[in-house]
Protein backbone atom coordinates (compact mmCIF):
# COMPACT_ATOMS: atom_id res chain seq x y z
CA UNK A 1 0.00 0.00 0.00
CA UNK A 2 1.23 3.62 -0.94
CA UNK A 3 1.34 6.21 1.50
CA UNK A 4 0.98 8.72 -1.26
CA UNK A 5 -1.81 10.95 -0.74
CA UNK A 6 -2.16 12.74 -3.22
CA UNK A 7 -4.96 11.60 -5.55
CA UNK A 8 -4.79 9.70 -9.23
CA UNK A 9 -5.82 11.31 -11.66
CA UNK A 10 -8.03 9.93 -14.39
CA UNK A 11 -7.14 10.48 -18.24
CA UNK A 12 -10.54 12.15 -19.26
CA UNK A 13 -11.65 11.14 -22.70
CA UNK A 14 -13.45 13.83 -24.19
CA UNK A 15 -16.39 12.67 -26.58
CA UNK A 16 -14.70 12.76 -30.67
CA UNK A 17 -16.80 15.05 -32.30
CA UNK A 18 -18.13 14.22 -35.74
CA UNK A 19 -16.30 14.78 -37.98
CA UNK A 20 -18.28 16.24 -41.44
CA UNK A 21 -21.31 14.26 -41.53
CA UNK A 22 -22.30 16.29 -44.61
CA UNK A 23 -18.88 15.28 -46.42
CA UNK A 24 -19.55 11.56 -45.53
CA UNK A 25 -23.29 12.05 -47.23
CA UNK A 26 -22.03 13.58 -49.85
CA UNK A 27 -19.35 10.92 -50.85
CA UNK A 28 -22.07 8.52 -51.43
CA UNK A 29 -23.81 10.06 -54.37
CA UNK A 30 -20.56 10.67 -56.28
CA UNK A 31 -19.17 7.03 -56.17
CA UNK A 32 -22.67 5.82 -57.14
CA UNK A 33 -24.30 8.47 -58.67
CA UNK A 34 -21.94 9.42 -62.00
CA UNK A 35 -20.82 5.41 -62.43
CA UNK A 36 -24.93 5.18 -62.65
CA UNK A 37 -25.37 8.08 -64.56
CA UNK A 38 -22.54 6.71 -66.81
CA UNK A 39 -24.50 3.40 -67.48
CA UNK A 40 -27.28 4.87 -68.06
CA UNK A 41 -25.80 6.90 -70.44
CA UNK A 42 -23.72 4.24 -72.59
CA UNK A 43 -26.86 2.27 -72.36
CA UNK A 44 -29.06 4.55 -74.04
CA UNK A 45 -26.48 5.91 -76.94
CA UNK A 46 -23.97 2.90 -77.69
CA UNK A 47 -26.51 -0.49 -76.16
CA UNK A 48 -23.66 -1.68 -73.87
CA UNK A 49 -21.10 -0.59 -70.90
CA UNK A 50 -18.33 2.02 -72.30
CA UNK A 51 -16.35 5.26 -71.70
CA UNK A 52 -19.27 7.50 -70.14
CA UNK A 53 -19.03 4.62 -67.49
CA UNK A 54 -15.84 4.25 -66.80
CA UNK A 55 -15.32 7.95 -66.94
CA UNK A 56 -18.14 8.45 -64.24
CA UNK A 57 -16.77 5.51 -61.70
CA UNK A 58 -13.40 6.97 -62.30
CA UNK A 59 -14.36 10.78 -61.81
CA UNK A 60 -17.16 9.54 -58.83
CA UNK A 61 -14.56 7.73 -56.83
CA UNK A 62 -12.34 10.73 -57.02
CA UNK A 63 -14.94 13.57 -55.75
CA UNK A 64 -15.70 10.76 -53.55
CA UNK A 65 -12.29 10.59 -52.19
CA UNK A 66 -12.28 14.44 -51.88
CA UNK A 67 -14.86 15.17 -50.33
CA UNK A 68 -14.77 12.00 -47.41
CA UNK A 69 -12.92 12.53 -43.96
CA UNK A 70 -10.04 10.55 -43.24
CA UNK A 71 -11.95 7.78 -41.70
CA UNK A 72 -14.19 7.39 -44.94
CA UNK A 73 -11.41 7.15 -47.26
CA UNK A 74 -10.51 3.80 -46.97
CA UNK A 75 -14.33 2.89 -47.57
CA UNK A 76 -14.09 5.20 -50.89
CA UNK A 77 -10.76 3.29 -51.94
CA UNK A 78 -12.59 -0.60 -50.95
CA UNK A 79 -15.91 0.57 -52.70
CA UNK A 80 -14.77 0.50 -56.49
CA UNK A 81 -14.49 -3.08 -57.26
CA UNK A 82 -18.35 -3.50 -55.38
CA UNK A 83 -19.97 -0.75 -57.56
CA UNK A 84 -18.11 -1.49 -60.71
CA UNK A 85 -18.98 -5.15 -61.39
CA UNK A 86 -22.31 -4.52 -59.31
CA UNK A 87 -23.82 -1.45 -61.98
CA UNK A 88 -21.87 -3.16 -64.88
CA UNK A 89 -24.11 -6.36 -63.96
CA UNK A 90 -26.99 -4.71 -63.00
CA UNK A 91 -27.01 -2.21 -66.48
CA UNK A 92 -26.57 -5.25 -68.46
CA UNK A 93 -29.28 -7.64 -66.94
CA UNK A 94 -31.69 -5.05 -66.82
CA UNK A 95 -31.32 -3.62 -70.38
CA UNK A 96 -30.50 -7.16 -71.97
CA UNK A 97 -31.67 -10.01 -69.61
CA UNK A 98 -32.76 -11.88 -72.77
CA UNK A 99 -29.60 -12.51 -73.75
CA UNK A 100 -27.98 -14.04 -70.33
CA UNK A 101 -29.96 -17.04 -69.79
CA UNK A 102 -28.82 -20.62 -68.60
CA UNK A 103 -24.64 -20.46 -70.05
CA UNK A 104 -25.01 -17.54 -71.28
CA UNK A 105 -25.26 -15.86 -68.02
CA UNK A 106 -21.36 -17.18 -66.98
CA UNK A 107 -20.41 -16.48 -69.97
CA UNK A 108 -21.37 -12.59 -69.84
CA UNK A 109 -20.41 -12.67 -65.64
CA UNK A 110 -16.79 -13.54 -66.74
CA UNK A 111 -16.92 -10.98 -69.63
CA UNK A 112 -18.33 -8.37 -67.33
CA UNK A 113 -15.55 -8.87 -64.61
CA UNK A 114 -13.05 -8.68 -67.45
CA UNK A 115 -14.00 -5.34 -68.98
CA UNK A 116 -14.65 -3.91 -65.59
CA UNK A 117 -11.25 -4.63 -64.13
CA UNK A 118 -9.37 -1.78 -65.82
CA UNK A 119 -12.36 0.56 -64.85
CA UNK A 120 -11.81 -0.73 -60.91
CA UNK A 121 -8.21 -0.03 -61.14
CA UNK A 122 -8.58 3.38 -62.73
CA UNK A 123 -10.96 4.21 -60.11
CA UNK A 124 -9.00 2.39 -56.73
CA UNK A 125 -6.28 4.72 -58.12
CA UNK A 126 -7.70 7.66 -58.60
CA UNK A 127 -8.68 7.55 -54.85
CA UNK A 128 -5.27 6.89 -53.62
CA UNK A 129 -3.88 9.27 -55.46
CA UNK A 130 -6.74 12.11 -53.81
CA UNK A 131 -5.99 10.33 -50.28
CA UNK A 132 -2.08 11.17 -50.93
CA UNK A 133 -2.90 14.22 -51.65
CA UNK A 134 -5.11 15.36 -49.10
CA UNK A 135 -2.96 13.78 -46.67
CA UNK A 136 0.54 15.58 -47.44
CA UNK A 137 -1.63 18.82 -47.25
CA UNK A 138 -2.89 18.32 -44.17
CA UNK A 139 0.32 16.92 -42.89
CA UNK A 140 2.06 19.95 -44.11
CA UNK A 141 -0.44 22.70 -42.26
CA UNK A 142 0.15 20.41 -38.64
CA UNK A 143 4.21 21.65 -39.33
CA UNK A 144 4.19 24.96 -40.30
CA UNK A 145 5.31 27.46 -37.48
CA UNK A 146 2.91 29.63 -36.35
CA UNK A 147 -0.13 27.90 -36.83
Amino acid sequence: MSTDSTPRTVARHRPRPQQRPRAAAAAAPFAVGLPLLGAVLDEATSGGIGRAFAVGAVLGTLLAAWVCGPAGRWWVVTAPPVLVLGLTAGAELLCHGDKYRGKALTTGAVRWAVHAFPVTAWSIGAALLVIAIRSAAERRRRLQPGE
